[in-house]
């Protein structure tokens, strides 16, 4: 049989109808997995805000679809379109990525009754299914999936809360961060800090992040109005967007914060601004594992942030930076003091989260990690999530490099 016969028809499917973290997993795994074992095609969104990245994949010579998801169990016409795609397209293997637990409520149903041999299910970010109809659904999901993985601990937690699944049956693959370009992103950085008249007495701080209840901007400037009260100057550069752009705009400018506070809209590149950085902050109500605080610990940047889903498992709370609990703006609000003043003892645990990003997290890692759960889930190899152990080594990975 010929390598181009026996390559596995791999099917990525993500929801989201904005680009973010699980969109950000879905490109590495569509970019990175070997080309001379799998066949990628990936679905997205056809909201107008997943544009950009599906011309990008395709740039990158990976074959697109744009498919609407099935929201409704009225949706007949809908989930027939999705059945006779997958009946249509025969893939070997479904990986769903849930940019919320009752996303693609649907799918596996539909993939199971289109006769897809193999589904793999990946969960992104904490919370839960909103009525017993998609209760049930999910711990069907669950329970049928040949594989189930999570970005974090936090997240098979709530898993085997709600939907009684075996803990032992989830395994944990974090995300990724890219290692910085120091050389390319410093000037980039310079001009961000001169922009910003970044200084020791004005330090520039940064939140990074769809601009959307979930990542606590408005909890985050309302602890910034005590600072202000006690004379302490700062920049805070507010890099993303939103729905709640104009709203947060307004409520910055009806707390003072005007002009401390920089509205700098989408990047492309959020790594200079990162990298120009004093102080990174994450504010969430609720998180999986967010890629900005993976990227600001591979920068060596002194980060505060809430201690919701993994970022607690990322960040160690005074030893790689500083964590405060959710919605507690006066926690918030002493922790950022405590920035300012003490950006010295700051600094020394943004170098230990450097060391931590470089040990624990990189995407050749995960996509490899993902690659022995394909192979497990195909029935290439025998892996536990406790103890992975290869049980043969199949076609088109010999000798390959770790």
């Amino acid at each position: 049989m010929r390598r181009e016969e026996a390559r596995v028809n791999l099917l990525l499917v993500e929801s989201g109808r904005s680009v973010g973290g699980t969109e950000r997993v879905v490109w590495e795994l569509a970019t990175r997995v070997p080309a001379t074992r799998f066949r990628v095609r990936v679905w997205l969104s056809d909201d107008r805000g997943m544009d950009e990245m599906a011309e990008a994949l395709a740039g990158a010579e990976v074959v697109v679809d744009r498919v609407a998801e099935v929201e409704s169990r009225w949706d007949w016409k809908g989930m027939f379109a999705t059945w006779s795609r997958l009946r249509s397209l025969k893939p070997d293997l479904v990986h769903i990525h849930h940019v919320w637990p009752a996303a693609d409520r649907y799918l596996s149903m539909i993939a199971r009754a289109a006769g897809v041999p193999h589904v793999v299910v990946t969960e992104h970010i904490t919370g839960e299914s909103h009525s017993r109809g998609q209760r049930a659904l999910k711990r069907d999901e669950l329970k049928n999936a040949d594989a189930v993985t999570a970005v974090t601990g936090a997240i098979v937690d709530t898993l085997v809360r709600d939907y009684g699944i075996e803990r032992s049956l989830v395994r944990v693959i974090p995300n990724g961060a890219d290692v910085p370009d120091e050389e390319r992103e410093a000037p980039l950085a310079r001009r961000w800090r001169e922009r910003f008249l970044g200084t020791p007495l004005k330090p520039l701080w940064v939140v990074a992040g769809r601009l959307e209840e979930q990542k606590g901007h408005d909890l985050l400037f309302e602890a910034l109005v005590p600072l202000l009260r006690q004379g302490l100057d700062f920049t805070l550069a507010v890099a993303g967007d939103g729905s709640r752009r104009g709203w947060l705009e307004q409520r910055a400018l009806s707390l003072g914060l005007s002009p401390r506070v920089q509205f700098v809209g989408q990047l492309d590149d959020v790594g200079p601004l990162l990298a120009a950085a004093d102080g990174v902050i994450l504010p969430s109500r609720w998180e999986g594992l967010p890629l900005v605080l993976l990227e600001a610990m591979a920068r060596g940047r002194p980060i505060v942030a809430t201690a919701v889903g993994g970022v607690a498992d990322a960040l160690e709370d005074g030893v790689s930076g500083t964590l405060v609990p959710a919605n507690d703006v006066g926690a918030l609000a002493a922790a950022l003091e405590h920035l300012h003043r003490r950006a010295d003892r700051a600094w020394r645990l943004g170098h230990v989260a450097a060391e931590v990003a470089r040990e624990r997290y990189s995407w050749p890692a995960v996509v490899d990690e993902f690659e022995s759960v394909y192979d497990e889930a195909l029935g290439f190899a025998t892996v536990t999530p406790e103890a992975p152990s290869a049980a043969r080594v199949p076609p088109g990975r010999e000798g390959r490099g770790r």
